[in-house]
């Protein structure tokens, strides 16, 4: 094995992980783009490759230098499913979530101050803070969340909208059969009920995602198609606004001094577009730019260590990098076969040799630091004498031949991880043929159930089991959209159960029942492992912190510049 596996590392170029985004329009496909499938957006319309838009005469002297690797699509929220970076610093949600110095996390109120949710767990009655101002001057009121809650469910090429399904009357509205929400109930100008068409203890946590920002009515609807496109025309609460963009150079935002949590300390973030991860990594280390993702350049973390050891800051990702087997096909629909591919897979070699150990083995669905772990599921040990023995029980003493389906879209790492596991596999008999995908005949394929093995990542949406396992197992329609085809509908119907539990210990407490039943008991898919998100942080910047789920887009309102 050690020799196989130096030749596979002997291949590897300088790698990068591609990285989750958030979002996708309802019909059972994800609410999550993963490694591995990159997200879905729609193409903002009239963007070139040159141009700009907004004012450029901005003095941009003691603003915040960061980077993306490939420009916005639109910072319209409602349509696009990865494009973050300036929605999450130009726009406000009802709650959010936020993180304590011990780490936990928690949801804590934002445009609305409070809320009362009924006994019955089915009406939710929010009061907004007053005096709360748009970018425009106006002031934010119920009726702009309602606009923005029937928006997102009809919108052309919306990709959000179901983060709002369990509000009554969403699924009428999306399919044209309504012209109002029928749950969005007005009180006054600062009061609004939402009425949901079945308890669901996940709902504050999935109206706190960015996905869900609130967007006034009036400067929306003067926007028109431009709104997203033209700095001018997008408009927030948020702590920033959205000042010029210049496509494939840099995007601006600068401070907004109205903002109701008090004015950021920065004046404002210039964000620079620079594709070559090289130039990123120079460009720092020169001063140009106060922070580099380096999930983007892995291969320089090392070095970063020995030369700017006080500028590493890092934090969990809450995702869980996962393998799947397809119980549609033979023989993956053995329980046997299953346990021994779980027990083939040496995961801490993986985690070590491509990510330099930076992260945790995870045993189950959730990853740590999601709401609802479980630190004591059971061990799934690397056992690959164990994994023969299992094989020749289940009837496959020689083993079998199974397909890996490789998207082509995925980062340089992803390839080398499915290398290492084709090596492990083989190690107890299994012929692993890796199978190169398009993107798109990969998405169609998975969608339509008949995808081979493959390795993914999930990344929380929102700080909530539900978002991992209803996504997963919640019903039919869901496990074939990921190729899982995981046959206990009995199982399915208690994951679609425990999101109406109102009390939450007791929801937590079946949320692990159902995680140890599907993993350990049914070997439904190999859980590996999350990883840390690292960032190099110039000195001269303070307060930063990774994103509570770990994400590359950032919450600029926190920082602070010394010179």
């Amino acid at each position: 094995m050690k020799r196989k596996l130096s030749l596979v590392l002997s291949l590897m170029m300088a790698a990068s992980l591609a990285l989750s985004g958030c979002g996708s329009g309802k019909g059972g496909e994800a609410s999550k783009a993963e490694s591995g499938a990159p997200a879905e957006s729609s193409a903002a319309d009239g963007q070139g490759t040159s141009g700009s838009v907004g004012d450029t005469s901005i003095d941009t002297t003691g603003f915040l230098n960061v980077a993306l690797n490939a420009d916005i699509q639109t910072a319209d929220m409602q349509k696009t499913s990865k494009d973050y970076q300036i929605p999450i610093n130009i726009y406000d949600s009802l709650c959010e979530i936020k993180v304590a110095d011990d780490g936990t996390s928690s949801i804590q109120p934002c445009l609305a101050e409070k809320w009362d949710i009924s006994d019955d767990g089915m009406e939710y009655t929010f009061y907004l803070r007053k005096g709360v101002k748009f970018h425009n001057g106006e002031e934010l009121k119920a009726s702009d969340v309602k606009y923005t809650f029937e928006r997102m469910l009809t919108v052309q090429g919306g990709t959000n909208s179901e983060f709002l399904d369990q509000i009554k009357g969403a699924g009428a509205l999306f399919e044209g059969t309504a012209t109002e929400l029928e749950g969005f109930e007005l009180v006054d100008d600062y009061t609004f009920k939402l009425i949901l068409e079945e308890p669901y203890s996940g709902f504050l946590a999935c109206i706190s995602t960015p996905a869900v920002s609130i967007y006034n009515e009036k400067a929306t609807e003067e926007a028109g198609d431009q709104f997203g496109l033209d700095p001018a025309l997008t408009v927030g609460t948020g702590p920033f606004k959205f000042a010029s963009w210049t496509y494939n150079d840099q995007l601006v935002l600068v401070r907004n001094d109205d903002y109701f949590q008090g004015a950021s300390q920065l004046p404002g973030v210039v964000i620079k577009i620079v594709p070559d991860t090289e130039t990123q990594t120079m460009m720092f280390e020169s001063g140009q730019l106060d922070l580099l993702d380096m999930d983007y350049v892995t291969e320089q973390i090392d070095r970063f260590q020995q030369s700017y050891p006080d500028q590493l800051v890092s934090g969990p990702r809450l995702g869980t990098t996962y393998f799947t087997m397809n119980q549609k096909l033979e023989p993956f629909n053995n329980l046997q076969v299953r346990k021994a591919v779980q027990m083939a897979i040496d995961r801490q070699v993986i985690l070590d040799t491509l990510w330099g150990g930076r992260g945790q083995l995870e045993n189950g669905i959730f990853p740590h630091g999601l709401i609802g772990f479980n630190a004591n599921m059971p061990e799934i040990k690397y056992d690959p004498e164990g994994a023969k023995a299992l094989l020749a029980e289940a009837g496959y003493p020689d083993g079998f031949t199974m397909e890996i389906a490789a998207d082509m879209s995925a980062s340089d790492t992803v390839t080398m991880a499915l290398e290492i596991i084709k090596e492990q596999l083989a190690q107890v008999g299994i012929n692993a043929e890796i199978k190169n995908y398009d993107e798109s005949t990969w998405l169609e394929t998975r969608k339509s159930g008949e995808l081979g093995s493959f390795m993914s990542t999930w990344t929380a949406d929102y700080n909530d089991p539900d978002n991992f396992i209803y996504t997963f197992f919640g019903n039919g329609e869901k496990t074939t959209a990921r190729s899982l085809n995981y046959p206990d509908t009995a199982v399915m119907d208690r994951v679609a159960k425990a999101r109406t539990i109102l009390d939450n210990d007791e929801r937590m407490k079946e949320y692990n029942a159902l995680e140890e039943k599907i993993i350990s008991e049914d070997a439904a898919w190999v859980p590996m492992f999350s990883r840390l998100h690292v960032f190099a942080v110039s000195k001269r910047v303070q307060n930063f912190r990774v994103a509570w789920n770990g994400l590359s887009d950032n919450d600029f309102y926190p920082l602070s510049i010394t010179e």
